[in-house]
């Protein structure tokens, strides 16, 4: 299978990736690392005539950190800066442990945190902890900019809020208060390079012995990453105990909207989103 002919353009600036755009319409599409589109345009999941490359527009690759802003990434810093980074390992732990398990070596040396976001798959490996994050999402088109929740921008699988022309340009976290815990497990049939069957992204801030705040999110049980929220509030203002990380697991179970394909039944899933959030809340606690 080889891939189709187009026309590849390297603009400088937003304003010429908006130009290309509506000059040109449905005809073409925004290429960040490729991992996915390159393959899509082979199977013809996507048709496009012209493939813009943001390679060549700068500041999509810079990392910033400042105490009052948190960590800036733009949209075309890879995967492998994310969890090789001794910042973001220190100061933002979830993301580059996430980041870690995506693909291969080669994949990550690729593939990009904002064509990770912007291909809005449910069990996309930054989306869990991006959304524990609270993730704000800096859109541009020409000159105009808006900012956007991840949890807002993402619709559907392989769906997203993003506007004709607009490019996602940055992402904007902050980092967990102290004495947080975290945890990152993706289920598949093999260890590596593998699509998450399920993901639980686990967050636990606590004050003492007492869980005083929880985030649980849930990938590939439901069209876009979800909150477990009853599972947080089981949790919150309690010890963490193994019975009390079961009521929780159990809720989350209960909570989540699976699908039956041909990677796992929506049985399967349901089962391990409850033990695979026990082991998060667990694997959570134990590092306060």
């Amino acid at each position: 299978m080889i891939l189709p002919r187009f026309q590849f353009l390297e603009p400088e600036t937003f304003e010429e990736v908006q130009h290309i755009v509506e000059k040109n319409k449905s005809d073409a599409v925004l290429m960040a690392g490729g991992t996915d589109l390159l393959v899509n345009l082979k199977r013809k999941v996507i048709n496009a005539k012209i493939v813009i490359s943001l390679e060549k527009i700068g500041s999509l690759k810079q990392i910033d950190y400042s105490q009052t802003a948190g960590l800036t990434l733009g949209a075309m810093v890879r995967i492998s800066e994310l969890s090789e980074t001794p910042l973001i390992k220190q100061k933002f732990p979830l993301l580059a442990i996430a980041a870690n398990k995506l693909g291969s070596p080669q994949i990550r040396n690729r593939a990009t945190i904002g064509g990770n976001i912007c291909t809005a798959r449910p069990a996309g490996d930054t989306i869990g902890p991006l959304t524990a994050y609270g993730a704000e999402l800096l859109l541009i088109r020409g000159k105009e900019s808006r900012w956007e929740p991840i949890s807002k921008f993402i619709t559907g699988p392989g769906k997203t809020n993003r506007k004709d022309g607009e490019v996602l340009a940055a992402i904007r976290i902050k980092p967990f208060a102290n004495h947080t815990g975290v945890s990152y497990i993706k289920y598949g049939v093999r260890k590596a390079m593998e699509i998450a069957m399920v993901s639980v992204t686990t967050a636990l801030t606590f004050s003492g012995d007492e869980c005083k705040q929880a985030t649980i999110v849930l990938g590939a049980v439901a069209p876009t990453f979800i909150r477990s929220v009853e599972a947080e509030e089981a949790l919150r203002l309690k010890k963490v105990t193994p019975a009390a990380a079961e009521e929780a697991a159990a809720l989350a179970a209960d909570g989540c909207k699976p699908i039956t394909d041909v990677r796992a039944s929506a049985e399967y899933r349901r089962d391990l989103v409850k033990v695979l959030t026990k082991r998060g809340i667990i694997e959570a606690a134990s590092q306060h």
